[in-house]
């Protein structure tokens, strides 16, 4: 099958969405299917190398103007089977390229919680004139699928399609530091708040104010400079680190140390780098009401905060028992996850092929040479 997967941004910018379709562009090619990256992520000027799977670069506008003939040499050249779109609440490359290439199949999976007014998503989609009716559509947990139904037309259905993961490559030895160790692993940017994990910590100082902590955060974003501030204001410079942005083998070894990971976002869609720590076996501290609970369930996996202030007395309540923490590392490291991608890659097999059902799938089985796009 010929797979074009289209998102806005993709590596060598780092988040969970371009490390995402990386992964599952690699997978797909190693499974014999034909695989081309397209999206809007320029090159970076340092000539950083690409990844391990084709990819075609079109720059366009803010606006998206001008699609269809910036991409349609790509789509000519390629002739994909279908088009996987990769979709946040801001995608205007993405979006415009559905737009302007509606004679091919097509699935778009959202990989961010949309905004609970439905109506206004439904009049937005409506206006960009996608065939939703010849579409898939999938969120990438139930949260995330829960907030897309409403925007669409009645009967539309959406699938859960998770991001998938290599239980294996996050198996770590637990190396105790002898502190309670805090571990963040996002970018520095208002959708993750790292600046009410910041405060949470804060609170967790004066909550259990003999206990000996550390805070490691790991990523970069807009919001550095004002965490910095935040932890200076707090007095929290001796306990608080900010690494940057960190390798896969590097935030490896922060979870071999972590007693515990914590996930602030309220808007987090599904959580990778907490599904990465999970496999480790360090417990999670997140939000009830984000997408970390398509893989953890409170008291099991980690402890689920329903508020800000909650989010401190889970800190707490980890740290005041060892023993606790030992019962939910003995449960992560013993029982495995649902999200391998094993499993993953033949979820997204099954809804291609329910996308080309309707039509006469063109050379299934013929491999034909990629060209170079990138």
């Amino acid at each position: 099958m010929r797979i074009l997967h289209v998102t806005d941004t993709f590596l060598p910018r780092v988040g969970g969405i371009e490390l995402h379709v990386a992964d599952l562009a690699a997978r797909q090619r190693a499974a014999g299917h034909e695989v081309l990256v397209l999206t809007g992520e320029p090159m970076l000027a340092d000539g950083s190398a690409e990844p391990g799977v084709p990819v075609a670069r079109v720059e366009l506008g803010i606006t998206g103007a001008g699609a269809g003939v910036a991409v349609g040499p790509v789509i000519a050249g390629f002739q994909p089977d279908v088009l996987h779109a990769h979709l946040t609440v801001g995608s205007p490359f993405t979006w415009a390229v559905l737009r302007s290439t509606k004679g091919v199949p097509a699935m778009a999976s959202v990989h961010s919680l949309l905004p609970a007014v439905p109506r206004l998503l439904r009049t937005g989609i409506g206006l960009i004139g996608l065939p939703t009716s010849r579409m898939s559509f999938t969120g990438v947990s139930e949260v995330a699928a829960a907030r897309l139904r409403p925007a669409l037309p009645p009967g539309v259905p959406v699938r859960v399609l998770h991001n998938g993961i290599d239980p294996s490559a996050w198996q770590v030895r637990h190396v105790p530091t002898g502190e309670f160790s805090i571990l963040s692993v996002g970018r520095l940017a208002p959708r993750k708040r790292p600046l009410v994990l910041v405060e949470a910590l804060a609170r967790l100082a004066s909550l259990v104010p003999d206990l000996s902590w550390r805070a490691t955060f790991v990523g970069d974003g807009p919001q550095r400079r004002a965490v910095a501030k935040a932890v200076r204001a707090h007095g929290l410079q001796d306990r608080v680190t900010l690494v940057g942005a960190q390798s896969r083998d590097e935030i490896r070894r922060h979870l071999a140390g972590a007693d515990v990971l914590v996930a602030p976002a309220t808007l987090e869609s599904f959580g990778i780098a907490a599904l990465e720590a999970r496999c480790a076996g360090v417990p999670i501290v997140g939000m009830a009401a984000s997408g970390v609970t398509e893989f953890v369930t409170d008291g099991v996996e980690g402890l689920l905060a329903d508020s800000d202030d909650d989010l401190a007395r889970c800190l707490a309540r980890l740290a005041a028992d060892p023993e606790l923490r030992t019962t939910i590392r003995h449960h992560n490291v013993t029982t495995p996850v649902a999200m391998t991608w094993e499993r993953v890659l033949a979820e997204h097999d099954a809804v291609y092929r329910s996308v080309l059902e309707p039509v006469v799938v063109r050379a299934m089985g013929k491999r034909r040479p990629t060209p170079r796009l990138a």
